[in-house]
């Protein structure tokens, strides 16, 4: 087998290679083989036909197009080997020669995966701030466990700021009703500010059965961004309004929850969670800080235009879930803020070169400082999700596939990687 390496701009190479009818004849009798299986030929058993009966037959022509796929991903797999190259996606494959009895050439265009030039990661440091709680937090946090635990009582009264109501809302924009704008016996805690802004104010004063039309301008920054920046129509009915009778902030409350042996020891539980969720988001504000700055000090070869649009179909694909998630249509979505599919894929090119430029960076270093998840690692996480999904067989049985397995390895060595830099990096 001769292979011609040729490198192309934007990380791309071409493999131009020729096999020899020597080298190709053992496929072709594999695939006349597989041929003689569906195809009756008489005096002979299916899967036993002779190979130059299956030519007299068939033809060298109509076997050597069968074996073709089979040529070529063989044949594939050991040039990029020989040359050492690491591909991303599949190669375009183009023949440029093939007759029976002759050599057999063809042209593979080939995305590399973007050399990358690591800076000295010594010199990076990011400074991470003390995390303080307050004891008005904790005092908020445990009001708001109390209201949680508050009897409801049905009152026959307006709506007062310290009550929750119980109604239907449906919400239009321009007279059309939204997907995911529709509510029945929804729950809404007056004085929490859960809801959109300006929302609570018109609920109260109403009273069961009580109907309200009203307007209000969603936030800029609102999460379901078909809503954020609109002017929303709520057409809203009361179905109750309830009193809530908060029990006291005591010791009795404290035992009431059942592991606590007094107040003290609930406070120091809430401000355990407080430091725990507050740690969680701070760590994630450093390793996207940190990787920023790894990024804009790092060398890249021009990155492919084919792996910025797989990223961005990652990234849909994401969105689309978690729309799903909260009861929405993406093509709602992009309707709402007046996007169509393409323009919205060219705004993501930006957020999709930052997540493929992170990936990369952390095979490097990968590679570089030889961190790899070692086998038993991979095996615990692995005993863990089965445990996870013990009644489940198709997924156990997918916890099994070596493709799954690889993937998990990946995934787990990138955190390996992370949790790496963080503990140079950060201070």
């Amino acid at each position: 087998m001769q292979i011609q390496l040729n490198t192309l701009p934007k990380s791309q190479a071409e493999l131009i290679i020729e096999i020899t009818p020597q080298e190709y004849q053992p496929h072709l009798e594999a695939a006349a083989k597989k041929l003689s299986q569906r195809i009756k030929i008489d005096g002979f058993r299916p899967g036993n036909v002779p190979y130059n009966i299956m030519v007299q037959k068939m033809g060298e022509g109509e076997i050597m197009n069968e074996a073709l796929d089979e040529i070529i991903s063989h044949t594939f797999v050991k040039a990029i080997i020989e040359k050492k190259l690491d591909t991303l996606d599949q190669p375009k494959i183009e023949i440029t020669k093939m007759a029976p009895g002759n050599n057999l050439v063809y042209k593979a265009t080939v995305i590399l995966l973007p050399k990358v030039e690591l800076p000295d990661l010594n010199l990076i440091k990011i400074e991470k701030d003390q995390i303080k709680i307050g004891d008005k937090e904790i005092d908020h946090a445990l009001e708001h466990l109390a209201k949680s635990r508050a009897a409801e009582e049905l009152v026959e009264r307006a709506a007062q700021k310290t009550d929750m109501v119980k109604l239907d809302y449906n919400i239009s924009i321009a007279g059309v009703p939204q997907d995911g704008g529709q509510q029945k016996n929804f729950e809404v805690y007056l004085g929490d500010s859960h809801m959109v802004p300006g929302f609570e104010e018109e609920i109260i004063g109403l009273k069961k059965d009580g109907i309200k039309k009203f307007g209000i301008k969603f936030p800029a920054d609102y999460f379901q961004k078909n809503f954020a920046g609109k002017n929303a129509a709520f057409d809203v009915k009361i179905k109750g309004v309830y009193k809530l009778n908060i029990p006291s902030l005591d010791d009795d409350f404290a035992r009431s929850l059942g592991k606590f042996k007094n107040l003290a020891e609930l406070k120091k539980q809430i401000k355990q969670n407080i430091q725990a969720e507050k740690t969680a988001e701070q760590d994630k504000k450093l390793e996207n800080e940190m990787l920023k700055k790894i990024i804009e000090k790092t060398k890249f070869d021009d990155l492919p235009d084919k792996i910025i649009a797989n990223e961005v179909e990652v990234i849909i694909n994401e969105l689309a879930t978690d729309l799903t998630d909260k009861g929405l249509k993406i093509e709602t979505w992009l309707a709402n803020i007046k996007k169509t599919m393409d323009e919205f894929k060219h705004d993501l090119r930006p957020q999709a070169e930052i997540r493929v430029k992170s990936a990369l960076i952390i095979r490097a270093v990968a590679h570089q400082e030889n961190i790899k998840v070692a086998d038993q690692e991979l095996k615990a996480e692995i005993d863990k999700l089965k445990k996870v999904y013990q009644n489940s067989p198709e997924i156990e049985k997918q916890l099994q596939l070596p493709a799954y397995k690889a993937q998990l390895a990946n995934i787990l060595n990138g955190q390996k990687v992370v949790e790496w830099l963080k503990k140079k990096m950060i201070n």
